[in-house]
Parts: structure tokens; C-alpha cells; sequence
């Protein structure tokens, strides 16, 4: 048996419990205030997405919000996240507070702290585009999502990303075949080698109604 003697361990003094006390109201605050400033922003957006990504990426330089947070509260509402609290289907804000945070974080990439920007981040912002489009689409407007489904910085859009996601791969063709461009939404996919059942559905579909149309 070892006589060695060991260091009895540190109790925290009354200080540090006191300073401990004190600074979780402000981390508290801190939180709340960036939330609150996110959803006043997120409840107006159906009025401007571009004013509503103005208004993030002032925020954002401003410190008051991080980029995090506002991907967290665009996938909360776009993807009822919170059934308790917000209705089944996302509102008009709801889908256009998606295209801010993707247009802002366009916008500001390049003074997003790089050690945020990792596969994770552009997953979220990947799925985001498809998800807020998606809803779009089934509100029936179109041009929201046209504007949606490709919408934010282009390095989510990889191979990689697509074969993990081929729901958002097939509704990206057909929403852009649904805006008439039906060569754009065909060519993304020619020279993509073992398509996904339901993106090749898509592929066999647009291809069967274009050979329907008169030639010009």
C-alpha cells in the first residue's frame, strides 16, 4: 500500500460560488437577448427577405447574434421542431426567415469564424434550402421555392451532400422543371452517375413530358 500522500481535493471558495452566481444572469440574458433579436427579425421577414438578411448581418457584425443560432431558429420553424408552439405547417415568415438566414450567410461567409464552417454546417444549410423550399412548394409558391431550393453559399452542394439527400436532389430538378427550366434541371443530373431512385423518377419524368411538348 502506497504511503504516498494524496492532495485532498479543492473545494470551490466562496468567491468563485459567488462569481459563478453572478455571471449566469448575464450568459442568461445574453442567450434571451440574441433569441428575442432573431425572432423579432424572423417575424417580419415575410415583408422583405432581403431586409430581413440586412437586418441578420447587422446583427451579426454587431454581436448580437451568431450564425449558429439563427441556422438553429430557421430549421426550428421550417422544420416544426416545436410542435407545442407553432403550428403544424411553417407560416409565410417561417419559409421566408429560411431564405434570409441563407441569403445572410452568403453574404457574410467569408467573416464567419472558419472552425464553424465544418461539413455540419454546410449539411444544415443544405437541408435548410431543401426543407424551406419543400414548404414552399407545398404552400404552392413557386418562385419562393425556386428561390430556396439552390439558395445560400454553393459549397453544400457537393456530390456527397446530394447522395445523402436525394429528396432534396429529385425536388431541386423538379422545382426548377416547374419554373420552365428544364434544361437546367436535366443537365445537373446527366453526368451523375448512379442516380437515386426517386432523383432517376424525377429524371424519366421530365424527359417523358418534354417529349410530349410540340417542338418549336
Amino acid at each position: 500500500m502506497s504511503d504516498r500522500i494524496r492532495p485532498l481535493p479543492q473545494r470551490p471558495t466562496i468567491l468563485a460560488i459567488w462569481a459563478c452566481l453572478l455571471l449566469m444572469p448575464l450568459a442568461l440574458a445574453a442567450c434571451s437577448s440574441e433569441k428575442d433579436r432573431l425572432e423579432a427579425i424572423a417575424a417580419t421577414a415575410a415583408a422583405g427577405r432581403s431586409a430581413a438578411a440586412t437586418s441578420l448581418r447587422t446583427a451579426f457584425f454587431a454581436k448580437e447574434i451568431t450564425a449558429n443560432a439563427a441556422i438553429d431558429l430557421a430549421h426550428t420553424k421550417v422544420d416544426r421542431l416545436s410542435p407545442s408552439t407553432y403550428s403544424t405547417q411553417p407560416t409565410a415568415n417561417d419559409i421566408a426567415f429560411a431564405g434570409a438566414v441563407l441569403d445572410f450567410i452568403e453574404q457574410t461567409e467569408p467573416d464567419i469564424d472558419a472552425k464553424v464552417l465544418n461539413e455540419f454546417f454546410w449539411i444544415r444549410i443544405g437541408t435548410l434550402a431543401g426543407n424551406a423550399a419543400a414548404a414552399a412548394r407545398k404552400a404552392e409558391d413557386l418562385p419562393a421555392a425556386r428561390a430556396l431550393v439552390l439558395a445560400g453559399p454553393t459549397r453544400w452542394q457537393t456530390e456527397a451532400y446530394w447522395r445523402q439527400h436525394p429528396a432534396h436532389d429529385a425536388l431541386a430538378s423538379m422545382i426548377l422543371f416547374e419554373s420552365g427550366e428544364s434544361d437546367k434541371a436535366l443537365n445537373r443530373l446527366r453526368d451523375r452517375p448512379d442516380l437515386a431512385d426517386d432523383v432517376q423518377i424525377v429524371k424519366d419524368t421530365i424527359e417523358k413530358e418534354l417529349k410530349k411538348r410540340p417542338r418549336k
